[in-house]
């Protein structure tokens, strides 16, 4: 362009109050200074004229004039000459430093001082914009208070049209917030108002725009703590000042946007945060942003947020004491997030002009820091003590890796394929490697790597995993075979059972009581009841041999007085005595052989054979031997000898376990005692059995709850009571089994009418749980069901859930999708899902 730009608006105004002519054309310069000097109509603005000083009168006139006219001289302006007061606002400049700056003796501005044309349409705006210009933050604020007093105010309901053009282009809000957040940041002194009471002012008059949070604040704060860290000089503001105003507009925004609808009387103390125990353990996706999105719903998660977020968490170490526990629920809420995520999607934020500006060397290290993080936030978490302590095996172990167990525990339990195990296993391995390229994985990680890929059948991935750990020279201990022995067996491959017992054995390692224990539990559940026998066989004669050997050792030789003096050393029996532990893991596989895999007799005949041989070495049965028994009763239908046993159990001195009262509450079941109550008495009364087991100092387990959800389905069909026992389990971070789930939603299904808001209600909490189960059965049930009933709606939404997650759809359920959106007359989605799963993605 050669001139100055002026709106059609201003222009259409402009002609308005000139003379018209035959010929419309542009009046020249000198036409439109003479109009200034026209008498006004405005009494009101005569008057403020005339109050004006004549120098500020003579200079608000020179401004008027390049502001409500076309000027034919436009080098003036970039020879360096005095600008109008809004030219910035007309040429969209940004502040410069100078208006962040000035004496600590500013004084309130007030704006009926300041003089103005009489031909100018006066804006709400301008006492604002004048203070602003002047450099007065304070006098702003308050003008900007005493005009902007509530949402239906006039200057926002019924602005004038100057007033219209500069809130449209954000020439108002967004350069006061820029101005007090700049003013902030450099330390102005006898500053009255801060950037979270801007926000804060902003969203009470509905004002706000999303990107005041990030940019002009958060960013902003974020990249002056990031000076102050990183610059021996620092800003003028101090560091504890700008932490302590950060967190208050991240407390501020969460108040806003989070999962909760905060008052917006004040601004809150607290942190409007979900609690930690509704954060899931296992997320739907690994970005870091994504997760972040899940709990601000009122607002669209970018990279320059998510880095301000990641940031804080990357130096909440350096946090004075005062500040880190102001800040503690934040820095939580971002671990639970972090942990185990992908942060490369904020590096965006770190190609922008803002981050740049930062010295190189700041550049990198931030980004280094950054990067980190996921890695940071996991191992703290597992240093909190989330232990799963020792196992059955008696190992223990750090918390830490007893954390890791965990998450890898939680990934097998899936079986649908080793993809979670994979991300697990790369994520160990950077956290296990030093700078110098030095890998010090613990074998317990091993261990569990080596039984998780054989049981989701990835056998290959279980040697890989193998060469790893002999490459890095950690050698293979008893609990590596057992692993690969867990994993076969679960894996229900009987001949690799078999091998890794025999390559154990050439190896020279004698087996433990857990390895023998693994051994027979196995071989009864893989149906190989007589080579559990022989196993046991086994294991007693390599004990007696052992005995024997050490007897025979020192006996006294011919012609030696006394008995043959051998060393402590020597005279140990390292071979394995049968125990109890034994016998209950071939006690309790027998039991747990469905019927037509073997009849109550054939099972009987076992256990009797068994107890008879464990006799021989003197092993006494405990709680859990007595606790499989009477299962094995109570599953017959034979509850009196099962209450025999339970006699005996007492007189024996043992006291019952939570597997005990599950057994007695399902004979109350079957008992009929609840036949004659209401389905409000049978709430109340199931309610208050669990109270009072957990009151007993039973700790509760999702196995109790299980067997009385489903009791209550099939004896009551008592969906109230069903609710209410797992509102009971949830409240204590438990998360029913997935055949509760699948029985559920079965029963919800066949009821008549369909229950589909129970169904609703199981998926919501299925979703919502901290520890989500995964299971094909379950939500192929889910699947079907909701195609049947024509909720195509639901149906397509777990399927999307069930992709996030990798969990593929068996079969018969993905001809239940697209038969139902065929009927639905949704013909491209169902083309899309048949293309899917002729390209093998589904």
């Amino acid at each position: 362009m050669l001139g100055a730009y002026v709106c059609r608006q201003c222009r259409t105004r402009l002609f308005r109050r000139i003379a018209p002519v035959r010929s419309p054309q542009w009046q020249s310069r000198a036409t439109i200074v003479s109009l200034a000097g026209r008498k006004p109509n405005d009494n009101a603005e005569a008057s403020r004229e005339e109050a004006s000083a004549p120098a500020t009168e003579k200079e608000d006139s020179t401004q008027e004039r390049n502001r409500n006219g076309p000027n034919t001289q436009f080098s003036s302006l970039r020879d360096g000459q005095p600008r109008s007061r809004y030219s910035k606002l007309i040429y969209n400049e940004t502040d410069n430093a100078a208006t962040h700056t000035g004496g600590e003796g500013e004084h309130t501005f007030d704006a009926a001082e300041q003089p103005r044309s009489s031909r100018m349409e006066r804006a709400y705006a301008d006492p604002v914009l004048d203070a602003l210009h002047n450099g007065h933050i304070n006098g702003a604020w308050q003008s900007f208070e005493g005009i902007y007093t509530a949402k239906d105010c006039k200057a926002l309901v019924e602005p004038t049209d100057r007033d219209a053009q500069l809130l449209s282009k954000d020439q108002v809000f967004g350069r006061l917030l820029r101005a007090v957040t700049g003013a902030f940041c450099v330390g102005r002194p006898n500053l009255v108002v801060t950037p979270t009471k801007v926000l804060f002012k902003y969203q009470q008059l509905g004002i706000a725009r999303p990107e005041y949070w990030v940019r002009p604040t958060l960013a902003q704060l974020t990249l002056e703590i990031i000076q102050a860290v990183n610059s021996p000089s620092g800003p003028k503001r101090d560091l504890h000042a700008l932490l302590q105003e950060l967190l208050s507009v991240w407390r501020l925004f969460f108040q806003c946007m989070g999962p909760k609808n905060g008052a917006m009387e004040s601004v809150s103390t607290e942190w409007n945060l979900p609690l930690i125990e509704a954060i899931p353990e296992m997320h739907d996706t690994r970005q870091f942003n994504m997760r972040l999105q899940g709990y601000i719903p009122n607002y669209i998660a970018n990279p320059a947020l998510a880095f301000c977020a990641v940031y804080v968490y990357s130096v909440s170490d350096a946090l004075d004491p005062t500040t880190h526990k102001q800040a503690a629920p934040f820095l939580t809420f971002l671990e639970r997030l972090l942990a185990g995520s992908f942060v490369d999607s904020i590096f965006l934020y770190t190609e922008g002009p803002d981050f740049k500006k930062l010295p190189e060397h700041v550049q990198v290290q931030v980004i280094q820091e950054v990067d980190a993080v996921p890695r940071k936030a996991l191992m703290a978490i597992g240093k909190e003590g989330e232990t799963l302590g020792p196992d059955n095996a008696g190992d223990t172990y750090s918390s830490w890796e007893a954390f890791l167990m965990k998450r890898i525990a939680r990934a097998v339990e899936s079986k649908t394929s080793a993809v979670a195990l994979n991300g697990i296993w790369k994520e160990i391995e950077q956290t296990y490697t030093t700078k110098n390229k030095t890998v010090t994985i613990p074998p317990s990680i091993y261990n569990a790597f080596l039984s998780g890929y054989m049981t989701v059948l990835h056998p290959q991935r279980s040697v890989e995993v193998w060469n790893h750990m002999i490459a890095h020279n950690v050698k293979p201990n008893m609990y590596s075979w057992v692993a690969l022995l867990e994993g076969c067996a679960k894996a229900r491959d009987l001949d690799g059972f078999n091998a890794m017992w025999q390559r154990m054995l050439n190896t020279g390692l004698e087996p433990s009581n857990y390895a023998w224990t693994t051994r027979v539990n196995g071989l009864v559940s893989l149906k190989q009841v007589n080579q559990a026998f022989i196993a046991l066989d086994d294991m007693a004669k390599r004990w007696i041999a052992a005995e024997n050997a050490i007897s025979n050792a020192q006996k006294p030789v011919k012609g030696q007085k006394g008995p043959k003096i051998s060393s402590p050393s020597k005279a140990v029996n390292t071979c394995t005595k049968p125990s109890i532990e034994v016998i209950n893991g071939a006690l309790s596989a027998i039991v747990q052989l469905r019927p037509e895999k073997m009849r109550h007799e054939k099972k009987v005949e076992f256990i009797q054979k068994l107890l008879t041989w464990s006799k021989n070495f003197q092993i006494k049965p405990d709680a859990i031997t007595y606790n499989s028994l009477v299962r094995l009763y109570l599953n017959a239908g034979d509850k009196s000898t099962a209450f025999r046993i339970l006699s005996q159990m007492e007189k024996d001195g043992l006291e019952g376990d939570a597997a005990t009262h599950t057994m007695l509450l399902s004979a109350a079941f079957d008992n009929q005692v609840f036949d004659n109550l209401t389905e409000a008495q049978q709430t109340s009364r199931i309610l208050q059995i669990l109270d009072d087991l957990e009151a007993s100092g039973i700790k509760m387990n999702d196995y109790i709850y299980s067997t009385t959800i489903d009791r209550l389905l099939k004896k009551y069909s008592n969906d109230d009571a069903v609710r209410a026992v797992m509102e009971h389990m949830t409240s204590r971070r438990l998360v029913p089994s997935v055949h509760v789930y699948t029985s559920i939603i079965t029963h919800y299904f066949q009821s008549d009418p369909p229950n589909i808001a129970g169904v609703d209600d199981v998926v919501l909490r299925l979703f919502s749980a901290p520890r989500m189960p995964s299971d094909r059965v379950l939500f192929d049930r889910l699947l079907e069901g909701y195609a049947s009933f024509g909720e195509v709606g639901k149906m397509m939404s777990v399927l999307a859930r069930m992709s996030k997650r990798e969990n593929l759809p068996g079969w018969g359920a993905m001809i239940a999708v697209v038969r139902a959106l065929a009927r639905d007359g949704d013909f491209d989605r169902a083309r899309a899902i048949v293309r899917d799963v002729a390209r093998g993605r589904v």
